[in-house]
């Protein structure tokens, strides 16, 4: 797939420590690999947004 994929060290600057930085690390790489289907890493980022109700009007949309 991407061989040569590099993770930014931006990140690092966030991480509490580089145990975390590790962590978020090996659960992208596995998402991108296919060994995992990314809900960890989709939880980690939207959280709280996904726990929000879908609008009635988008609702609508998307059944018509």
């Amino acid at each position: 797939m991407m061989p040569n994929l590099r993770i930014t060290d931006s990140f690092q600057s966030h991480a509490s420590s580089s145990g975390a930085r590790g962590s978020i690390d090996r659960r992208i790489r596995a998402f991108l690999s296919g060994e995992s289907h990314g809900e960890d890493v989709l939880g980690a980022l939207y959280g709280a947004t996904a726990a929000e109700p879908i609008p009635e009007r988008l609702l609508a949309l998307l059944k018509a």
